[in-house]
């Protein structure tokens, strides 16, 4: 039988969370290790967080959480959905509605809007732009409905936001890459969609570390939208135009798969050095086979479920999101996973 919101567990996190809301200093970041007790991460990591929340979640008939994705149809949005459903799925009265924003930030406010209007209890949120969503995030707020972003960000103080690592990956990446690259060789980035924080910060951190490496020259950038069939064409102008290619960065790893395949089309697979960033099954497998060199994995479910923890302390509790000067955010943890390496990753945890 299924559970209420009413359960211990629970109940012990919102106390957790009012007691780091005693405090006078704000926690503003916190990494996330998937192996360890998330319950305690995510109520430190929304230390001084909370909403005018219109019903008491131990006392209402039906809870309402919408997730609202960028693309509904990627591995990453599958994953963090799953994850939060994982997390709900044990209460009766807790109610999970998903929304596909189409990679359209004009649909993506269209949907903000009708949440609200529904009154809707809680939202976890993919911003396809930032700048666009904010103006909805920040009447959500107003509204107590506790807005909680995942990977992409809202520019405007919101909840919380959970995320996987981006500097940190593309710095990772980098240096990776460098060393299988013997610290020599041209090579191109294939980017996602630009004037987002997190692929733009993923960029940057790549860049940044790759010039620690004199003999490593990036020879060219040109985006594909976070699209495998996108990079397919912008592999395919790469090495038309770059006969000395030697390998290639992409900021997601349906990209690198895009890239693989080419590579492979091209009668180059296996011996170009190709990076993505994420994780998914489809990425770790085709470094298993050879065809990519790595990527920076993250267990998605885990962070679809820390977000749903989040939002679950945040309604009902007694404080405004107000008292906050920005955003508090949880990291998760990451794993480089090459073909020395990737065999640690479970195939429970593989997404």
């Amino acid at each position: 039988m299924k559970r209420r919101i009413t359960a211990p567990a629970v109940v012990a996190a919102i106390l957790t969370l009012m007691f780091v809301l005693s405090g006078c200093q704000i926690q503003k970041t916190v990494r996330f290790d998937p192996k360890a007790e998330t319950q305690a991460a995510a109520g430190d990591a929304v230390g001084g967080v909370s909403n005018k929340i219109k019903k008491d979640p131990y006392t209402a008939d039906l809870i309402k959480i919408a997730y609202v994705a960028h693309d509904l149809g990627t591995p990453n949005n599958q994953a963090w959905l799953e994850g939060i459903q994982r997390e709900c799925g044990s209460w009766d009265n807790i109610k999970v509605d998903a929304y596909n924003g189409e990679s359209s930030a004009e649909r993506q406010v269209q949907i903000m809007t009708d949440i609200i209007n529904q009154a809707y209890d809680a939202v976890i949120l993919q911003c396809s732009d930032g700048t666009a969503l904010a103006p909805s995030v920040a009447q959500a707020e107003e509204a107590g409905i506790p807005v909680i972003t995942l990977n992409l960000d809202a520019d405007t103080v919101h909840s919380a936001l959970v995320m996987a690592v981006d500097y940190d990956a593309g710095r990772m990446a980098a240096d990776k890459m460098a060393e299988q690259l013997n610290e020599k060789g041209e090579i191109g980035i294939i980017q996602g969609v630009p004037g987002l924080h997190r692929t733009d910060n993923l960029e940057r951190g790549f860049r940044e570390t790759i010039k620690n490496y004199p003999d490593i020259k990036i020879v060219d950038a040109q985006s594909a939208s976070f699209e495998k069939e996108k990079a397919i064409t912008v592999m395919n102008s790469f090495l038309q135009s770059h006969s000395d290619l030697a390998g290639v960065f992409c900021i997601n790893d349906a990209m690198a798969e895009g890239a693989a395949l080419a590579a492979d089309a091209a009668g180059k697979g296996g011996q170009l050095v190709i990076w993505g960033a994420d994780g998914e099954k489809d990425a770790l497998a085709m470094i298993e086979s050879g065809q990519m060199s790595g990527t920076i994995y993250t267990n998605s479910w885990d962070e679809g479920s820390t977000a749903a923890k989040i939002a679950l302390l945040m309604i009902g509790s007694e404080y405004s999101y107000n008292v906050l000067t920005a955003t508090p955010q949880v990291i998760m943890e990451p794993i480089v996973a090459t073909i020395e390496t990737v065999g640690s990753i479970a195939e429970e945890d593989r997404w």
